[in-house]
Parts: structure tokens; sequence; C-alpha cells
């Protein structure tokens, strides 16, 4: 019974340690409607694969949620950075962006909640262009596992940092992926 409860114990704290933890952050006064063209933030990168990786599934992230890239009059400015060692970050507790942008509730409060991120974070952002001020974060933590050698590994993490802004340029209304959704 011993070996059994250890063996379990073991593959769990395995399961722990290649777990990709992905969250986002935005500000409220934030009208995300209004947004429809993009460009990337001009900064020098590094000049592996890895960045590149980043920066075209971003891009197809972009695109297929209807943005369009402009890099003379974008709305969002884009950047992105991937952090290798273990960092300190002060993130918010608050409702799903859809419900904010089809509620804006200003009874809503910002709760702060203080991260230890693990080795290997990466960190998205949009930038309201005219305001310079960042509008939505997201991000994935412990990107660095056994699978990030798997070939598309790191397009899924930015797909699944990118679930977490389920908003359209093109769209009146805010819309979500579907589900597994039995009939």
């Amino acid at each position: 019974m011993k070996k059994t409860v250890l063996f379990f114990g073991f593959i769990m704290l395995l399961s722990a340690c290649t777990r990709v933890f992905v969250d986002n952050d935005y500000r409220y006064s934030t009208h995300f409607k209004k947004y429809i063209t993009y460009a990337f933030v001009e900064c020098e990168r590094d000049t592996n694969i890895l960045c590149e990786d980043v920066q075209q599934a971003i891009q197809y992230q972009m695109r297929a949620r209807g943005y369009e890239f402009n890099a003379q009059k974008p709305n969002i400015l884009v950047n992105f950075s991937i952090y290798y060692d273990r960092l300190r970050y002060k993130g918010y507790d608050q409702p799903s962006l859809v419900n904010w942008v089809s509620t804006e509730d200003d009874n809503y409060m910002y709760r702060p909640v203080k991260y230890d991120l693990e080795k290997g974070t990466l960190m998205v952002s949009m930038i309201e262009a005219e305001s310079s001020e960042v509008v939505w974060r997201g991000y994935a933590t412990g990107i660095f596992n056994r699978a990030s050698s798997k070939k598309n590994y790191f397009k899924s993490i930015v797909r699944d940092i990118f679930d977490q802004y389920p908003l359209f340029a093109t769209a009146e209304k805010p819309q979500t992926t579907k589900k597994n959704v039995l009939f």
C-alpha cells in the first residue's frame, strides 16, 4: 500500500513539474472594442529561433482574432518577453475578460495577487498606442520542461496565452471559442 501511495505521489510530482500556468491581467478602463490594428514594439530580440517562433505565433493569433497588422497607425502595440529565471510578479484576480467587456461593471475591484513564477516565463503585452499604457498582459510560466523540445510547443504556449484573450477585432460582441459540447 505504501509503495502505491509513493508511486502516485511521484507521478503527481512529475506532472506538477511539467504543468504550465497561464493567466492574464487587463485594465478595466480599456475599451477593447475599438482596437482593430496592431504592430510589434521595435526592440532588440534574441536571434534564436524561439523568438521568431513566438512572434510568428503571436501574428497568427492576432490575425485569427481579426486584427490587421499596420506598422504606420496601430491601435495596439504588441510586445513579448521571455524570462529564463524565476520571477516575482504582481498580477490581479479579475473576472474573465469576456465578462468585463460584456458588463463593464465599475464595481469590480482589482485584487492584487503576488506570483512566484517558475523558470521560463513568456509574457505577451498589448499596449495602447495612443496612451502607451499596457491594457492586457497574458503570461505562461514553467514553459521550459521536457515538452519544450517538441515541434510547435511554443506555438501551443502562445495559443494558450491568447485563449485568455477571447476578443475579436471585427466583432461587436465578445466571442469565445466553443468547448466540447454534447448535444
